[in-house]
This record gives structure tokens, C-alpha cells and sequence, in this order.
């Protein structure tokens, strides 16, 4: 009787190293996925606030170059007036604009004097990342505004003051 003593088994040192191995890699791979995750959330902001800053540049250097503030009114004392929901203002060539938040959430710059009807559909998109948009006015030509936007579940706001260029 000849007995075979190779069984084919593991001893528990290789069971140990091969768990060990398998701890070195695993320490080096989920940092990985971890900064990249992390990347995605802040290019994601990153971007929401590109929107913002680019809108906000737009809207100043259409009303800068106005010459006219129609809408909000004028404040009774030297305060600000109250907050409204939307501008309407005569831009450099003199024609009316309505600046404005419509019904699907986006900001709206609509050319008033273009409008045939009751078709809107001449009207920019400027964003459609804007929670909200307010505005009131100093005085007779100075306009401040608020863009209310929301990244990473927080809700920022960006004001901003504008005089107008073009009164007298």
C-alpha cells in the first residue's frame, strides 16, 4: 500500500499573504475611485458657478449700456425699493427688454419690440440653472439684482449693482 501524502491544499501562511496582497492593492485602488468622485462633485460646482458668473456678466452689460430703467419702479424715499421678479429696460439702440424667469424655471432676456403676438419664442436663454432672480432699483438709474443658485445641496447667492451708462 502506497499512500499519497500530496494533497493539493493551501497552507494557512499563503492563505495570510494572499490576504495580505490583496489588503496592499485594495489600499491603493479605493483612494482612486475616491478622488475621483471627489473630482466629479467639484467640476460639477465648478461649472454652476461658471454659469453664474457668466450670467451675471451678461445681464450687467446689458443694462449698463441702457438707457433706461422702465421697470422696476422708482422707490418713494431714498431707500431701495422692494424686490420684483423680473427688469424691463431700454437697452442701447432703444429697444425694450424684459429680463425675467419664465414658468420652467429658466432666465429669460426677451426683445420686447420683436415679439409678433403672443409668441415668446424670440427670447434668450440665458440660464437655466437660476433658482431666482430679483432686482430692485436705487434711485433713478441704478439697478442691483440677485441670482439665487443651488450646488452640492446649498443654495449660494450672487448680487450685484448696476448703474446705467446712458442717462442723463
Amino acid at each position: 500500500m502506497h499512500r499519497r501524502s500530496n494533497s493539493r491544499g493551501y497552507t494557512i501562511i499563503e492563505i495570510l499573504v494572499t490576504i495580505a496582497i490583496l489588503s496592499l492593492i485594495m489600499l491603493f485602488i479605493i483612494p482612486v475611485f475616491s478622488y475621483s468622485r471627489r473630482a466629479t462633485t467639484t467640476m460639477s460646482r465648478l461649472d454652476s458657478y461658471h454659469d453664474v458668473r457668466r450670467v451675471d456678466q451678461e445681464i450687467a452689460s446689458e443694462i449698463k449700456f441702457g438707457s433706461a430703467i422702465l421697470y422696476p419702479p422708482r422707490p418713494n424715499s431714498s431707500d431701495a425699493g422692494e424686490w420684483h421678479s423680473q427688469v424691463v429696460f431700454r437697452n442701447s439702440i432703444n429697444q425694450t427688454q424684459v429680463l425675467f424667469v419664465n414658468e420652467k424655471g429658466q432666465l429669460m432676456l426677451l426683445n420686447y419690440d420683436e415679439i409678433l403676438g403672443t409668441d415668446l419664442a424670440g427670447a434668450r436663454l440665458l440660464s437655466s440653472s437660476i433658482k431666482e432672480f430679483a432686482a430692485r432699483r436705487h434711485g433713478n438709474s441704478v439697478l442691483e439684482y440677485k441670482l439665487t443658485f443651488e450646488a452640492d445641496q446649498r443654495e449660494f447667492a450672487v448680487t450685484n449693482r448696476i448703474a446705467l451708462m446712458n442717462v442723463f
